[in-house]
Order: C-alpha cells, then structure tokens, then sequence
C-alpha cells in the first residue's frame, strides 16, 4: 500500500481530534479528499478493465450474442461497455457523494502501478490470446482489487466525514467562528 495512504488509514490519525488545531484538520480532510478522488479514479479505471475482460469471458462462451470465434467483435462492442443499460455514458454517480474532478495525485499513480501490473492496457489488448485459466486469474486479480479499492474508499469517507463532523462541531459550540474564517481567508488581521 502506498505510504500516503498508510498514514491516512492509521487510527493515529484521528486520536485526539479535539486538540488538534482547525487548520490542521483542514489540511488533513483535503489529504483524505484528495486520496478519496485518487481512489476513486483508479476504481474506475479498474471497473472498466473488469468489463473488458468479461466481455472477453462473454464471446468465449457466446453468450450475449457475441460471436466466439471473432476476437474482433470486443471492438464492436466497446461502445456498449461504455454506456449503461438505459444507453446513456456512465454518470458520476458514486453513492451520494461528490467526488471532486482533481489532477491524480501520488496516490492514484502508484495504484495505477498496480494495477497495470494486474491487468496492462497491453494485456487486455491481447485477450484473444489469453487462455481461459489466465483470462479468468486476470478477471479474479482485477475484481479483488476493484473489492480492495471500494474498502479503502469507504475507510476514507468515514474519516472525512469524522473531520468534517468535528469542525462542525467547533463551530455549532462557538470554538471557531465564520467571522475568523472569512478574515483568514481575505487576509485580514495578518
């Protein structure tokens, strides 16, 4: 696992949240939103690399009409891996939560390492090739990773929104102000 990632799952990192400074829970919320967004964007990329395989197992056995002696057909059927069953492209829907379109960070270029070594774009560009037993190991090393991810996801949200509740509460009990907010942010009183 990624040493970022290491130190935002450690239980180190929420002990004491009362003590800890307002703006260091800012800091450490935009750390766990932006491994979130990472995760999220290597989970994704997972996801569709598990729908390529599986369109792959799906023409073996000629099931959806695919035909099992053509390994050309997984190009016709691209687009229909790219949409959802009613045809529309895949929404950003992800359980509720927005997740913040960013730039990948460290986090999700070593996960994209990972996965590459799983499953490379080169591998999945000579499935036609892959017998059965190495198609369907591929399949169960991308899925326990998408699973791996999706766990890591959740542990992620919880303490986001751990933080999140904490700097709530500061400034539901008058700890902190939007007063002291709003003259750090202009660069008042400085």
């Amino acid at each position: 696992m990624h040493a970022d990632l290491q130190r935002l799952l450690n239980e180190n990192l929420l002990a004491e949240l009362t003590d800890k400074p307002l703006d260091r829970l800012r800091s450490i919320r935009g750390e766990l939103t932006q491994a979130e967004g990472d995760i999220s964007m290597v989970r994704r990329v997972t996801q569709g690399r598990l729908d390529i395989v599986a369109q792959e197992v799906d023409r073996r056995s000629g099931a959806g009409g695919a035909s099992p002696t053509d390994p050309n057909s997984l190009l016709f059927d691209l687009p229909d891996l790219m949409t959802d069953t009613n045809g529309n492209a895949p929404s950003a829907g992800n359980g509720g939560r927005a997740v913040p379109v960013t730039d990948p960070g460290r986090v999700a270029l070593a996960l994209i390492e990972t996965l590459d070594a799983i499953a490379s774009p080169a591998q999945l560009s000579g499935l036609a090739d892959v017998p059965d037993p190495g198609l369907s190991d591929l399949f169960g090393g991308l899925r326990e990773f998408e699973l791996e991810l999706s766990s890591i996801r959740r542990k992620l949200h919880d303490r986001i929104d751990t933080i999140q509740d904490e700097i709530a509460r500061r400034y539901r009990d008058g700890e902190a102000s939007v007063d002291a907010l709003l003259r750090d942010s202009t660069g008042e009183g400085r």
